[in-house]
């Protein structure tokens, strides 16, 4: 009874979302990025075998899907430096020594403050300006500026003002009176979002102000960067959606982080995401992890996602699929050195469904109870992946017109797993790209005749990347077998 309310409480947690609150940094330093940790795998042991369900065969792919396109090239010699704009002219502010601040408490009690803030930030920024306002920011302890920032953000000549102040708002001189510039509302906690970093990463002469919206129940947190494009802010994260150009997100777990680098050499700055791991339902929800680390490219409007890289892999099919994510971004060495490490390496550990539902499991039981029965060994995944490892080879091989290594590659396949019951299919796979490539010389072809075997043959791609492998994993689909069009 104790299991199976166990059970019901992985699959619970496993739904359940986090909700937002907020924290606040400083102006101008990025945040470093921490180290990305590596764990030591353990040898990988032997024993029984776990054979996939029966085959239902599907139809044909013709002609070949497209395959998905990282950012496009961009030049950024193009980037245009803004000229400043012309001096804001703001209001004759009074003398002041003693302001009455009242207004700007915003406990959850003051209600009456919130739902006034702007109207009464406004009223006083008309009148006295920002200066009474930052002094009494300073005089709470407030030294590294999360909460504020008087900073010239439109390139005017003139500082906007920039504050959580139960939402966040940036307010700036307009012909002679404040006006709001830029309003974010709080969280679900009532929190506003906070200020990270003030500088500007896209080298267009604009600063770019990076702001934290929220933090979750686990830690979790999202990010935003905006710029002032001469009548707004604009987010410059890219939202993957037309309908709502502001809403895009940078989102990183309780141990991630962000930071910006020049690490191509360019003029304009990388945002470096390490996303770190999740904890409580969110780790045993999507297990096994490993840090992984996005990069983000200035395309001329947004930053986009660019490509990404996990720490060192633990389990074999966890090398496998970096392999094929190097093959996808052009870097055939490394593709070719993790390939050669899913067939080589003793110290990859083995996956199967029955060793994630252990582990999540032993995450919530802990040390406090008797561990259940460690399942038995997946043997049947090493014949698969290495098989399906030494046809990625080959295909290296070819796409760089080294076509006597392919052949190499190609027997040795046939070798080791054509009568292997596990390692067959791929050999099959493999044998039908050859086939098709040597009749024509082509790699369309080829992998037209690969994609129609892993349609036809659908569970070949299960111990490649399903859903049991977690929430990092790549779900395989057929056109994933051959990428070369």
């Amino acid at each position: 009874m104790k299991k199976v309310f166990w059970q019901i409480l992985v699959i619970a947690i496993f739904l359940l979302t986090a909700c937002g609150q907020s924290t606040s940094v400083t102006q101008s330093t990025p945040i470093p990025v921490i180290d990305n940790a590596t764990s030591t795998p353990s040898p990988i042991p032997t024993t029984t075998q776990t054979a996939l369900p029966t085959e239902t065969p599907t139809t044909s792919i013709t002609p070949l899907p497209a395959i998905p396109t990282f950012t496009p090239t961009f030049d950024v010699s193009t980037i245009l430096t803004v000229t400043p704009a012309p001096k804001a002219e703001c209001p004759k502010i009074l003398p002041i020594e003693n302001p009455d601040l009242s207004f700007f408490d915003f406990a959850f009690e003051k209600q009456e403050n919130r739902a006034k803030a702007e109207e009464n930030i406004l009223n006083f920024l008309n009148h006295y300006g920002p200066l009474p306002l930052v002094k009494a920011l300073q005089n709470q302890g407030d030294t590294i500026n999360e909460d504020y920032a008087l900073f010239d953000l439109t390139n005017d000549d003139v500082q906007e003002f920039a504050v959580r102040a139960g939402a966040f708002y940036i307010f700036g001189c307009h012909k002679g009176i404040y006006e709001t510039l830029l309003i974010l509302p709080p969280d679900g906690y009532l929190t506003p979002p906070n200020i990270v970093n003030i500088d500007d990463v896209n080298a267009d002469n604009i600063p770019d102000i990076t702001l934290r919206l929220t933090t979750g129940s686990q830690g979790g947190r999202d990010y935003q960067v905006y710029e002032w494009d001469g009548n707004e802010f604009k987010n410059l994260i890219d939202s993957y959606s037309d309908n709502y150009p502001n809403d895009g997100t940078i989102y990183v777990m309780t141990n991630g982080n962000i930071a910006y680098s020049n690490i191509d050499n360019d003029i304009t700055k990388e945002l470096i995401v390490v996303k770190g791991i999740p904890i409580w339902s969110g780790y045993i929800g999507g297990l096994p992890w490993r840090n992984e680390t996005q990069y983000y490219k200035w395309d001329g409007n947004h930053y986009v996602f660019h490509t990404n890289e996990f720490t060192a892999p633990e389990f074999r099919f966890q090398a496998l699929q970096d392999g094929d994510r190097f093959t996808l971004s052009d870097a055939y060495k490394r593709a070719l050195e993790t390939y050669q490490q899913t067939i080589f390496s003793d110290k990859l550990e083995w996956w199967s469904l029955e060793r994630r539902l252990f582990l999540q499991d032993r995450y919530i039981t802990g040390e406090n109870e008797p561990p259940d029965t460690p399942p038995q060994v997946n043997t049947s995944e090493y014949p698969r992946l290495a098989a399906y490892a030494y046809y990625r080879i080959m295909l290296l091989h070819l796409v760089q017109g080294y076509e006597s290594d392919a052949s190499t590659i190609y027997n040795t396949l046939q070798e080791k797993f054509g009568s292997d019951q596990y390692g067959a299919p791929y050999v099959e796979m493999a044998t039908a790209f050859w086939d098709a490539y040597q009749s024509t010389h082509k790699m369309y072809d080829g992998c037209a005749a690969a994609i129609e075997y892993a349609a036809e043959h659908p569970n070949i791609l299960i111990p490649l990347g399903s859903d049991y492998h977690g929430a990092q994993s790549h779900q395989y689909k057929p056109e994933d077998v051959c990428p070369f069009r």
